[in-house]
């Protein structure tokens, strides 16, 4: 679906001028499908993973270990890892994921045997980070984003920061702050977590 809808729509309202895309993974068919679309079109184009607090995925991009400190023993709670972002983030490596990275079903299970990834790299988006962007954009553009969104747009900024003045870079929004009014929306329970958004500016993004 991603590979035949979602990258070909996003190549076509770019125009055919992107130098970077960057987004989180679930199961990982997004990032795998629009990068494999992105690379074909054009091999300059580079492909990053965004990845949330307790995901294994950033290091396994960045590092080629499925580790995240949470996974320690003794450390690991009830929920897969200590986030309150949904549908992203993962602590197993998915066949997608596994395209995106440059390792198939088979080399997966087989350390070391590795192909051509698709990926330039990983960045990371801290809790706090989706949460201040989820206020910012309400404020600033009147856009209203659940926290996968929240977490694409942080790692969005963090890729246009690295490559500097004048490259395009593209996310996706794919969640309305609609589905996550309990939790991610929710005053009450962002405070219990410590989230509470305070920023004015974009100065709550974090150094990579």
């Amino acid at each position: 679906a991603h590979l035949e809808g979602t990258a070909p729509e996003l190549w076509r309202q770019c125009g055919g001028e992107l130098d970077a895309f960057v987004c989180a993974a679930g199961t990982g068919g997004t990032l795998a499908g629009v990068s494999r679309f992105l690379k074909d079109k054009d091999p300059r184009i580079r492909c990053y993973l965004v990845d949330p607090q307790g995901s294994s995925l950033y290091n396994k991009v960045a590092r080629g270990v499925m580790y995240s400190k949470v996974e320690a023993e003794g450390k690991r709670l009830k929920n897969p890892f200590d986030t309150i972002t949904e549908g992203v983030g993962l602590n197993r490596l998915t066949a997608n994921f596994a395209l995106a990275i440059g390792e198939t079903a088979t080399a997966a299970a087989a350390a070391g045997k590795t192909g051509l990834s698709l990926l330039s790299g990983a960045f990371k988006a801290s809790d706090q980070e989706a949460v201040e962007m989820s206020r910012y954009l309400a404020r600033e553009d009147g856009i209203f984003l659940g926290s996968s969104s929240c977490v694409n747009i942080v790692g969005a900024i963090k890729v246009a920061r690295a490559l500097g003045p004048g490259h395009r870079v593209a996310t996706i929004a794919c969640d309305s702050g609609v589905r996550h009014l309990s939790k991610f929306w929710n005053p009450e329970y962002v405070a219990k977590h410590g989230l509470s958004p305070v920023a004015d500016g974009l100065e709550f993004l974090l150094p990579q």
